[in-house]
């Protein structure tokens, strides 16, 4: 009896070690909270998206006091279509149409012709959208809105909810896009995140990244993900191998059935 009380121990003991081991390959940011505020402040960065060939804008200018003034500098309303009649209103669902970068990095805009934004902000297309209409065209400073209308990322692998997500603030970190698609599922390999870019020439640029690594939170090359990103949670070894898994945790627990069986009988 004692053979089997042993046996049955180390079975325990190794299922434990087991169970320990997998826990410690799952948190994000392991000892994130070690980084101190100095290491913060030296990689501090409010990170804002830059134009890249094929980026979608949709610009709007306005002005507070003269809208017609700055009219000419729109583009042209997109009609609504309803029981085959024609129509262009702003209040029943139209919009203006939207800028595509052509693959120079060039936008074409009303009045003023070819402007280049690749590689600029919002904000600094914005700017220099002002400085070429105030005060050559117009008396008041105009109001200039700029957005990006492709602002997504693809999540592909192992996570819960695998697809293209998109956001409207166009900043999007790493983990945002990860609960997007609903987090890595127990079978993803959380060492080894595999990020595809784009760069604005057409070239592509892989990262490795440990989501367990706290100085991800250091890196906003990585941290902060760009239009068009691509992600992929690759599986773990349990995922590989897990019709042999399966079988294995079938015979060890039908064996532990049998032993504690065994076990009872011979107690009594």
């Amino acid at each position: 009896m004692v053979k089997y009380v042993r046996i049955f121990l180390l079975l325990i003991t190794a299922s434990l070690l087991f169970s320990c081991t997998a826990y410690k390959k799952t948190p994000y940011l392991r000892d994130a909270s070690s980084l101190t505020a100095e290491q913060f402040k030296e990689t501090a960065l409010l990170y804002e998206a830059k134009v890249k060939p094929n980026d979608i804008l949709r610009i709007i200018v306005n002005s507070a006091s003269s809208p017609e003034a700055v009219s000419m500098f729109n583009m042209p309303l997109i009609p609504n279509t309803t029981s085959g009649v024609s129509e262009t209103k702003i209040s029943t669902g139209g919009s203006l149409q939207n800028y595509i970068v052509d693959k120079n990095g060039i936008i074409s805009f009303p009045q003023i012709g070819d402007i280049y934004v690749a590689g600029l902000t919002r904000l600094e297309i914005e700017n220099k959208i002002t400085s070429l209409i105030y005060p050559k065209y117009v008396t008041e400073k105009p109001v200039v809105d700029v957005r990006f209308l492709n602002y997504h990322v693809t999540v592909l692998g192992e996570v819960a909810k695998p697809g293209v997500y998109t956001t409207d603030n166009n900043v999007l970190t790493l983990f945002d896009a990860l609960a997007m698609a609903g987090d890595l599922t127990i079978y993803g390999k959380r060492d080894n995140v595999l990020l595809v870019r784009e760069k604005g020439n057409g070239e592509l640029m892989t990262y490795n990244i440990n989501l367990q690594d706290k100085n991800i939170l250091l890196r906003t090359d990585v941290y902060y993900l760009q239009q068009n990103d691509k992600i992929y949670v690759s599986p773990n070894k349990t995922k590989g191998n897990n019709s042999a898994v399966g079988t294995i945790e079938s015979l060890t627990l039908s064996g532990l059935s049998i032993l504690i069986s065994v076990i009872s009988i011979i107690t009594r």
